[in-house]
């Protein structure tokens, strides 16, 4: 007879009224428990259990008849039907996303930027006008055959609105005018009054600007400043107020500092006073600086991000975090979308980066540093290098420790550039504050929607 047990991809999250929230990583349903239940089911302690429960939690996937090995190789398998169905899509790229990098020159000099170390040949490139034309007019296609159902823009920097980018952001937005789609600009706020006219909700316009906040007034202005020195906090805030008249969706990018996670709660604080937190066209989400990894914060601090990341998914119907949103985890459970096999677009062929220089990558961080390109456009034609086909194979079946995790298909690995930075290779998994992050999105989903419990 085989034995019962507790599945290796089972995981629960205190939610703090005595109860756990369990959520399985394998069958992603989740389920409330009584705390006490979830303490011993990670023993592997069913004695609590009547028959009725345990034949539920079966059910559920949170307890299993097979061996460990058995559960693996049928988590392999489900991986690789992911991955045979992902590939599937790709063909017929139903959604696209292209982020064109205008210039890699910045007006603001952040402590921790990860383009410090671009020469300054690559600083001082500045995408011209005649490069969009020419790339829509002869490489665009190359890429999406066609323009996507659901396809979106990017611009990005350095600082992207800087008034030297404005030829090149003009001719962006008549294609987009032309064919429809979103289009999001990622910046520091400083030249955005004279900016502003290429701003608004309608098609052929910016209709969505990202606005980062490094922390409260203290921590933003100590470490987002311009050469002059000047501080930018109380800027930004007046940027943000200005989008708004401008009828944009605002998303504001909230850094998170090992150490100081005061800092983001005092901002939240701040923004709730304002009337911003909680406005109907601003969101708002916690970007970790890579120093940060929740297994290193103390208890209180660690106490301090848990509370303050639910207190904005309340206030804003929408937990504070870009890797797993709600209505993601929903339609997951209703296979309207995948699972995570892969941690971000790339590898995927739905997600390109284009450079000044006519460069392509698959990651931000990696643009700017041609050893990192997966292609290039010169003379109308596009060359793909042989990095691609390798970030096309970093997927969990080939991530070792990651097949086994329980949070794989909530992760998909975690930053391969920042795997292949922190430990060398793309191949192994970078799990930073993920698993946090995971666990307190599905406790936000929790005070959305009820969950049967058992």
């Amino acid at each position: 007879m085989k034995k019962i047990r507790k599945s290796s991809y089972m995981n629960s999250v205190d939610i703090g009224d005595g109860r756990s929230l369990l959520f399985n990583g394998f069958s992603l349903c989740m389920d409330l428990v009584p705390k006490s239940y979830s303490e011993k089911l990670s023993k592997n302690d069913l004695s609590m259990l009547s028959p009725e429960e345990e034949d539920h939690l079966l059910k559920r996937g949170h307890l299993t008849l097979l061996s460990p090995k058995q559960e693996l190789s049928a988590f392999r398998r489900q991986v690789r039907l992911i991955l045979e169905k992902s590939a599937e899509l790709d063909k017929n790229k139903t959604n696209g996303d292209l982020s064109f990098i205008l210039t890699y020159k910045c007006n603001l000099s952040c402590s921790y930027c990860y383009q410090k170390s671009l020469s300054s040949k690559s600083r001082n490139a500045v995408m011209s006008g005649e490069f969009v034309d020419n790339f829509f007019s002869n490489h665009f296609s190359q890429l999406f055959p066609k323009v996507p159902k659901n396809f979106s823009i990017t611009l990005f920097g350095g600082e992207p609105l800087l008034p030297a980018n404005r030829e090149a952001i003009s001719r962006i937005l008549a294609f987009t005018k032309e064919h429809p789609c979103r289009v999001l600009v990622a910046t520091n706020t400083t030249t955005l009054p004279s900016m502003a006219d290429l701003i608004g909700p309608e098609n052929g316009k910016i209709q969505s600007v990202q606005v980062t906040l490094d922390g409260d007034r203290f921590m933003h202005d100590k470490n987002r400043i311009p050469v002059s020195g000047q501080p930018t906090f109380d800027a930004t805030i007046a940027a943000i107020r200005q989008l708004i008249e401008l009828k944009a969706r605002v998303i504001v990018r909230v850094h998170i500092h090992q150490g100081n996670l005061e800092s983001a709660s005092k901002l939240v604080e701040y923004l709730e006073a304002e009337k911003l937190l909680g406005h109907p066209q601003v969101g708002l989400y916690f970007s970790p600086i890579n120093t940060f990894t929740s297994e290193q914060n103390t208890a209180e601090g660690l106490d301090i991000f848990c509370k303050t990341f639910q207190k904005v998914a309340k206030k804003t119907n929408l937990p504070p975090s870009n890797m797993l949103y709600m209505n993601s985890f929903l339609e997951m459970q209703t296979k309207s979308i995948l699972p995570k096999v892969r941690h971000c677009g790339m590898g995927s062929g739905k997600f390109y980066v284009v450079d000044p220089f006519g460069d392509l990558y698959h990651c931000y961080e990696e643009a700017g540093h041609k050893d990192r390109r997966i292609g290039s456009f010169s003379q109308g034609k596009l060359r793909f290098f042989r990095l691609r086909e390798t970030y096309a194979n970093r997927h969990l079946l080939n991530i070792p420790e990651c097949i086994r995790c329980s949070f794989a298909l909530f992760c998909g690995g975690g930053c391969p550039s920042e795997a292949r930075r922190q430990k060398g290779s793309i191949f192994t998994s970078y799990c930073h504050q993920n698993k946090e992050f995971i666990a307190q999105t599905l406790k936000a989903f929790l005070v959305r929607k009820e969950v049967k419990n058992i």
